[in-house]
């Protein structure tokens, strides 16, 4: 995908108010030109370059597009606002520098972490919310109103763009975007989005520095990790909607491939991810099962009932936790009999380590839990809280894992 590059006019802002019904992110070059060209659509097939200059910063970005920008940006629209875990690793004290407005996604999807955030930086409120991207009700004329430098997209919002053909009306309308990735394929592309993330933010060494400590700690896993270890099913957002959700060798169950366990959703998926019948699950039996839990307290269902769930995150106490996740097996009916929950090997996470790149301690907890004997000298809980005392500028106050007693 080729993108022209045109400044805003009166033309433009005239013809861009368009619904973006999946995918939105936008740049509007002001004093600062910029240009794009597309050098691959498969993320596979190239690697992250980023080179700074006193005249800008060149990026090649998760999907193979090279982007210049003749300056650093002053004005940047995180097209998810959960793109503040990044930020926070590149600046505790301020996280939101450059940000002119985020995705709805925070708020709505990470309340526990959002409340947090509130309280150090309560300047987040009066941030523009450019919406939910993939529902819909973004338009290009409030992305060209906002009057972004870059936006930074994921790649799930790309892939909804060329889906829906919206990527050449963002074209048309003079924006320009880079792409992320730390939910699709978080072995590959963490280390490459926050090269992307430091480059955008002019903190090319704080994002250097995260990424040694990250990789360092991945290679250690994948060096004692031992192959065809016991079967996983990752249970997605457990009990919040019909069950049961899961993925194909993608997000956390890359991780428990990665760690030696095999996850059972890679041999029934045809796509990234996707849902597994309980019977399949109950045929399958796994060994391990990893269930994904938040604070999901105001959700509802489609009856306007309270969903259930896993609670897990930010002010939920170990022992809120430990009983949450005690009846996790009872969120569906015949899941009591899995040899996962007889033997104690039912497990709960965050569900918000599927979008960060905080996802390395995932990764320590999964192969803690896939090979307790290997990884017997883990400290997880350590490992966790010393992530976030160095590179979050929210506390690591808590529970974030925690494992059901046997039945």
């Amino acid at each position: 995908m080729s993108l022209s590059l045109l400044r805003r006019t009166t033309a433009v802002l005239a013809g861009a108010g368009l619904a973006l019904a999946g995918c939105s992110g936008a740049e509007e070059s002001t004093s600062s030109a910029s240009s794009t060209s597309s050098t691959s659509s498969s993320v596979s097939a190239t690697s992250t370059t980023t080179s700074q200059s006193s005249e800008g910063i060149t990026v090649t970005d998760i999907v193979g597009r090279t982007v210049t920008l003749d300056k650093l940006p002053e004005r940047i629209i995180l097209g998810e606002g959960r793109g503040v875990f990044a930020t926070g690793i590149l600046d505790k004290t301020d996280p939101l520098e450059h940000i002119v407005a985020i995705g709805s996604d925070l708020k709505a999807n990470v309340p526990d972490y959002y409340t947090h955030f509130v309280n150090q930086f309560p300047e987040v409120e009066s941030l523009p919310e450019i919406g939910h991207i993939a529902k819909g009700d973004v338009t290009v004329e409030n992305l060209v109103s906002l009057n972004p430098d870059v936006i930074l997209f994921t790649k799930d919002q790309y892939d909804a763009a060329q889906t829906t053909g919206l990527d050449k009306q963002i074209d048309d309308a003079g924006l320009t975007y880079i792409v992320t990735d730390f939910r699709q394929h978080p072995l590959e592309n963490t280390t490459r989005s926050m090269e992307i993330f430091g480059a955008v933010f002019g903190h090319e060494n704080e994002a250097a520095a995260f990424n040694k400590e990250w990789q360092q700690t991945v290679d250690s896993i994948k060096a004692k990790a031992t192959p065809d270890g016991k079967s996983v099913f990752v249970w997605r957002a457990a009990g919040v909607s019909d069950c049961c959700g899961t993925w194909n060798n993608s997000n956390i169950s890359e991780l428990v491939n990665a760690a030696g366990g095999k996850n059972i959703g890679d041999s029934i998926l045809d796509g990234e991810s996707g849902a597994v019948t309980p019977e399949k699950v109950i045929e399958q039996n796994p060994e391990v099962i990893i269930a994904t839990g938040g604070d999901w307290s105001a959700k509802k269902d489609k009856e306007g009932n309270p969903v259930g769930y896993i609670a897990l995150g930010y002010d939920i106490s170990a022992d809120q936790a430990q009983a949450s996740v005690n009846a996790g097996p009872d969120l569906q009916p015949g899941f009591d009999t899995l040899q996962a929950v007889q033997t104690g090997d039912f497990h709960a996470m965050w569900h918000q380590f599927y979008n960060s790149p905080f996802n390395y301690v995932a990764l320590l907890q999964i192969a803690k839990w896939v090979n307790p004997e290997a990884f017997a000298d883990i400290d997880v809980a350590a490992a966790w809280k010393a992530s976030q005392d160095t590179y979050s500028p929210v506390s690591a106050a808590g529970t974030f894992f925690s494992t059901a007693e046997a039945k």
